[in-house]
């Protein structure tokens, strides 16, 4: 390092703009850990903890460890704590019995060469354009209440946001959006992208979303047909897998992607600081 520059200052610039780390010391043995990096978005500022950003031997190691941090993450601002967890029951329960509430299962599915399934009569597919915006809007209105999210329960800024948010997924050149048509009318749509290298998930993985059916155009096998275009289109990109996630509150979704073929392996909780 150059001799002059003021070794304590750089510790403590790294140390102020870094996410803390905690460790439970039991008499010189660590007996677990806790990490959470702080993210804002345009609403508010939340702490995510990933699926190896925690460990410990036991309950009250766990509980410790959470009170220290909560209380650094309400002075510097973060309003609530999302945990990926392993999806093994006494795993989750460590957290809930915390206050956490789960909220969201991610699932995966290694993708299959066969024959993807047609259409129904009188529907057809094709990719999505700018042109096909306004509709994607409406579709993804109709996903937030099967999810139990209103559209009139949120905010301008809320509703602007995930706007420019569909805007900038389906301008990215790695995005694939699928839409199908009836009588002219688009009725379901699914965005398929790569999934970004990160702890947890395979590589080559395709991730998925955006999928939703029109409610009088459901239970007539146009899901099932629209993701196996999209899985056979990941497949002759060099993708072997794929996940997903969906919403613990939306029953229907628990039953589609488990009856499809995927397993859940991580489970998201969440709770307010």
């Amino acid at each position: 390092m150059n001799s002059e520059l003021d070794r304590a200052l750089l510790r403590d610039s790294f140390r102020h703009i870094a996410d803390p780390a905690w460790v439970y010391d039991a008499t010189g043995r660590i007996a677990g850990h806790l990490y959470g990096a702080l993210l804002a978005d345009s609403t508010r500022m939340s702490v995510w903890t990933g699926p190896d950003g925690a460990s410990f031997d036991d309950a009250e190691v766990l509980s410790e460890l959470v009170e220290e941090a909560t209380a650094i993450w309400r002075v510097r601002g973060a309003k609530a704590h999302y945990v990926w967890c392993l999806g093994e029951p006494a795993r989750i329960k460590h957290w809930t019995d915390l206050g956490y509430a789960r909220v969201s299962v991610r699932g995966a599915m290694t993708l299959d060469r066969g024959h993807p399934r047609a259409l129904p009569g009188g529907y057809s597919i094709r990719r999505g354009t700018f042109a096909d915006l306004d509709r994607a809007i409406e579709l993804d209105a109709v996903l937030d209440a099967a999810q139990g999210v209103e559209a009139r329960s949120m905010t301008r800024v809320e509703r602007e946001a995930n706007r420019e948010e569909l805007m900038d997924t389906l301008d990215d050149p790695e995005t694939h959006h699928y839409v199908v048509e009836c009588n002219k009318r688009v009725i379901a749509q699914c965005v398929t992208f790569p999934a970004p290298p990160r702890r947890g998930s395979f590589d080559a993985t395709l991730h998925l979303s955006e999928v939703v059916v029109d409610p009088r155009h459901q239970r007539r096998g146009v899901a099932n047909a629209m993701l196996d275009t999209a899985f056979a289109d990941g497949l002759a990109h060099g993708f072997r897998f794929a996940e997903t996630q969906w919403r613990v509150s939306n029953l229907g979704a628990t039953l589609f992607w488990t009856s499809y073929g995927f397993q859940p392996t991580y489970v998201r909780l969440q709770r307010t600081l």
